[in-house]
């Protein structure tokens, strides 16, 4: 009780004495605070190609005794009627064990040796994830070699997460930002790969023998990105991989190009009923290419406008000054093999939920046609660069960020001349890219929730797509 009180005595004079006025001459405002411009030194990365045709970085690391490997294997969409092949591919895989590695054992053993090797990614790619101590690193290696060349496909793990997939397709109408974000992807990539989904007839017309095509289509050395960081140094990885990937031979590998993308020509309106008392809308259009050359304009133009949490446009006029949403903002990708997705989104009381559009549409349009104040430019631009530090804070981070700009066929400097080119950009130039990327008279908008709630029909803007979410 003596210690409580002695720290609440001291917690009270301290804050005291910082409201005194000897301090308040000496405070000042977080925003009058000058700092040093980050200076961001990246480390030395070293190319590695083995015998087998593998190829990708290292980044040494020698302060703790970990290593860290990832492998990427570039892969394409299957055929829609078997949407979903991939993921349950990339569990099972995982979870299935290989030839010396039953399932059981294979867990055991990692979790002995506090070690890792996970399977993920998408249908673009699959890449397997390998973590351990240095001194286990041999041990590590093999299971995951195994687990790569050899995996097994045991139908009962098919049919555990066929079960797992089938129950998240029963569900995926609870949440409406879910049935909000995948019906409005369906609709600005109407016809593409981008905007499929699973279905129960995808996930049930999968069989064992689509698995192992999937596996001997694409794991391949020679269709495989690595990247390495940690304790230690090249020529002992590339003698341990070489080891361990011995008789991995190559062979060809196909894979399609992503259809191209042409932005929607005109505005359309789409609804969906969900019992609830609030409405969820998303609307937009399709973003740009990665490789655009005003990709770090957009960046900092939907930071002003939506992306920059509480101080962006939409969330202070629709949520912050009006009070009409849980939840808002804006999102505006881009993609390395197509176009991305612009969206601004709002969680709002279907009573309000006219309202909370039209106040995103007027937003968008005041950027378009008017752009930022220089304040707000000069504060995005601050943020931005100055979040660059967390990119550069993990090697393995770095790594992987290597191993995906190879992926995708992007420059490798390319985070290095973002900095740059965030450095040197202009008011203008935000205010261009706003003119030309945005497009409020092109938009899909898609709004879920009860229409009987609503404060105005949603007709009364535009023709009504009506998309019945329960087929």
């Amino acid at each position: 009780m003596k210690r409580r009180i002695l720290f609440t005595l001291l917690a009270a004079a301290l804050v005291a004495a910082l409201a005194s006025p000897l301090f308040a001459g000496k405070r000042k405002h977080p925003s009058k605070l000058k700092y040093p411009p980050i200076e961001i030194t990246s480390p030395e990365v070293i190319d590695v190609s083995l015998g087998n045709g593998m190829e990708g970085f290292l980044i040494e690391d020698h302060e703790v005794p970990v290593v860290d490997i990832v492998i990427l294997f570039p892969t394409y969409f299957p055929e829609e009627g078997k949407f979903g092949l991939n993921g349950m591919a990339q569990w099972v895989i995982r979870n299935g064990g290989s030839e010396n590695w039953s399932s059981d054992r294979l867990n055991e053993e990692l979790e002995f040796l506090a070690a890792s090797v996970e399977v993920y990614g998408g249908n673009l790619s699959t890449s397997v994830a390998i973590n351990c101590l240095k001194k286990d690193l041999d041990d590590v290696l093999a299971i995951a070699a195994d687990l790569i060349r050899n995996p097994v496909f045991p139908e009962d793990k098919i049919e555990k997460k066929r079960g797992d997939m089938l129950e998240e397709i029963r569900r995926k109408n609870d949440q409406p930002r879910a049935i909000a974000r995948r019906e409005y992807f369906k609709l600005i990539y109407k016809g593409h790969p981008y905007g499929w989904d699973t279905t129960v007839p995808s996930i049930e017309a999968i069989t064992r023998d689509d698995l192992t095509s999937f596996h001997a289509a694409y794991f391949h050395p020679n269709n495989a990105i690595i990247g390495i960081s940690g304790d230690v140094e090249k020529d002992e990885i590339v003698s341990k991989l070489e080891d361990v990937f011995t008789g991995w031979e190559q062979a060809e590998t196909v894979i399609p190009k992503v259809p191209a993308m042409d932005p929607a020509s005109e505005e359309n309106w789409n609804y969906a009923y969900k019992d609830i008392s609030q409405a969820y809308m998303m609307l937009g259009h399709l973003g740009i290419n990665a490789n655009n050359e005003d990709r770090c304009a957009v960046n900092i133009m939907n930071f002003i406008l939506g992306g920059g949490s509480f101080t962006s446009w939409i969330v202070t006029e629709v949520r912050e000054k009006k009070g009409l949403a849980y939840s808002s903002g804006s999102r505006f990708g881009s993609d390395a093999f197509t176009l991305g997705a612009f969206y601004a989104f709002a969680q709002t009381k279907g009573e309000e939920y006219s309202r909370a559009m039209q106040i995103m549409v007027e937003q968008i349009e005041k950027m378009r046609t008017e752009g930022p104040a220089e304040e707000e430019f000069g504060k995005a631009i601050d943020s931005y660069v100055n979040s660059q530090v967390f990119d550069y804070d993990s090697k393995s981070g770095m790594v992987r960020r290597l191993v995906r700009l190879k992926f995708e066929g992007r420059p490798l400097d390319t985070p290095e001349k973002d900095m740059k080119r965030y450095a040197n950009m202009t008011i203008e130039e935000v205010r261009l890219a706003a003119a030309r990327y945005l497009h409020p008279d092109r938009m899909t908008v898609f709004v879920v929730g009860d229409k009987d709630t609503f404060d105005r029909p949603l007709s009364e803007f535009g023709e009504v797509n009506v998309i019945d979410i329960e087929e």
